[in-house]
């Protein structure tokens, strides 16, 4: 058996490390120091980095943004932390978490194929001009 190894003592984290006011604070800090970002989890960085209004969160491994309501997050915490010892609203806790992940993995599919649309109209739209500047110059 190996004597050395020593177990890590782990601290909580108390205080945000940095706090942003907007999305965009938060992605001009994010574009410069992504590669350390992009290793840690949503938890880690949701209990280091506040963006008011947003929580972080990743899906399909892409880091996002999500608009977040912190009173009632507040409120909601409450209520869990005030049934704790009740098993169905563990259960109904458990449940409501599992909703919210499968909620965030929606918005972000329909947020891809809306710009996907997007896309398709522009492409669209530029097919249509040059078919109407073709027709009036064959006039």
């Amino acid at each position: 058996m190996n004597e050395n190894v020593e177990i890590k003592i782990l601290e909580p984290i108390l205080h945000y490390a940095k706090e942003f006011i907007s999305p965009e604070e938060f992605n001009l800090y994010y574009k410069i120091h992504k590669d350390e970002m992009d290793k840690l989890t949503t938890h880690k960085l949701n209990k280091l980095y506040h963006i008011k209004d947003y929580r972080i969160t990743k899906i399909k491994g892409e880091l996002m943004l999500k608009k977040f309501n912190e009173e009632a997050h507040r409120k909601i915490m409450q209520i869990r932390n005030d049934n704790d010892n009740d098993d169905d609203n563990n259960d109904n806790a458990e449940k409501i978490t599992e909703l919210e992940r499968r909620i965030d993995i929606i918005e972000a599919e329909n947020k891809n194929e809306i710009e996907r649309i997007n896309e398709e109209i522009k492409s669209l739209k530029i097919v249509l001009q040059s078919v109407r500047d073709f027709l009036v110059s064959q006039q």
